[in-house]
């Protein structure tokens, strides 16, 4: 008599008999060829990976030799992929950055003792209003672990993946569709004067007369492009007389202050500004659309512990927020 033990070893045998044999392939070779995909030259891919110019250039052949293909030339001084080379620095880059995370894999994540990095990128008003607080926690609750803010292009999200972010925090009208997505709030246009202001420090609301008559203070990177404004609402921002420029959106209350200049931004972080200093926020004279901002991070690290820590310090944070998405 046949056990059901003995045709179940039998059925396995049959169904790993019928799978194609596996190439065995020198995995080590993946940093070499990383580096090389992007690196400006074969000196600085070897200082990468701590590998001399012999070895790299041993490398090269070999991964020359496996692919068909030369990856890269070097004429004149300079570093040239091929079609191919070009081609395989996304693949390459998503393949290391899979096995560094199984590698880096903890079951445990003890935030009292990891030492480790998690960078974030994300725009400047995020940065402030939400990281802020989130940060200042860490030193009680996590006091080894280091953040690094990274700004965020948010209509190329990816470039900042492919830089080494690990988390993104924008509008999700600009998420990437195959990411880990986590609303964490919602957000609108609004306006910001000197509560001081002659004309506006009693007002609530500009009508369009008002606001196309203002001055306006326009930061670097206006934070407006990260906010959803109907077709008359552009056409009224393009329309507006600029007064002043500034080189960032965190130096606006400053200038703004005992000014006659109006701001347009982020209602979320205007409140906070007028909450501690002599600031008052106005509604747009332009229909009221929200956006919504999400947390995103890649699929293979939905069960990293440190970065689901992490996530959840900031979904703690907001969990109170009245401009939590519905």
């Amino acid at each position: 008599m046949i056990s059901d033990q003995s045709m179940t070893a039998k059925d396995n045998s049959h169904l790993l008999a019928e799978e194609p044999p596996m190439r065995r392939l020198n995995l080590n070779l993946l940093y070499p060829l990383h580096a090389i995909l992007h690196s400006p030259t074969l000196t600085e891919a070897g200082r990468r990976v701590s590998l001399s110019q012999s070895a790299m250039s041993h490398a090269l052949r070999r991964l020359r030799d496996h692919f068909g293909d030369d990856l890269v030339a070097h004429s004149g001084g300079t570093h040239q992929l091929t079609p191919l080379g070009m081609a395989l620095r996304g693949e390459v880059r998503r393949v290391m950055k899979e096995v560094e995370g199984t590698f880096n894999y903890a079951l445990d994540f003890n935030p009292l003792t990891a030492a480790q990095t998690i960078t974030i990128a994300a725009p400047e008003a995020i940065e402030q209003m939400l990281m802020g607080p989130v940060l200042r926690g860490l030193s009680i609750h996590a006091p080894a672990l280091s953040v690094r803010m990274v700004p965020i292009d948010v209509e190329a999200p990816q470039r900042s993946l492919d830089q080494g972010a690990d988390l993104l925090l924008l509008p999700a009208e600009f998420a990437i569709d195959r990411l880990e997505t986590l609303p964490i709030l919602t957000d609108h246009a609004s306006c910001m004067v000197w509560n001081g202001h002659t004309e506006f420090s009693d007002c609530n609301d500009f009508s369009e007369e008002q606001y196309r008559a203002a001055r306006h203070i326009v930061p670097l990177g206006e934070a407006t492009a990260l906010l959803a404004i109907d077709d008359l609402g552009q056409h009224i921002l393009r329309a507006r007389r600029i007064g002043a420029r500034t080189t960032s959106q965190a130096t606006l209350p400053a200038v703004v202050i005992g000014s006659d200049l109006v701001a347009t931004g982020s209602a979320w972080l205007f409140q906070y500004y007028a909450s501690i200093m002599p600031l008052r926020v106005i509604t747009a004279p332009f229909q009221k659309k929200e956006t919504v901002f999400v947390a995103q991070w890649e699929n293979h690290r939905r069960c990293d512990p440190m970065l689901a820590w992490f996530v959840k310090q900031i979904e703690e944070h907001v969990s109170s927020f009245r401009n939590r998405p519905r």
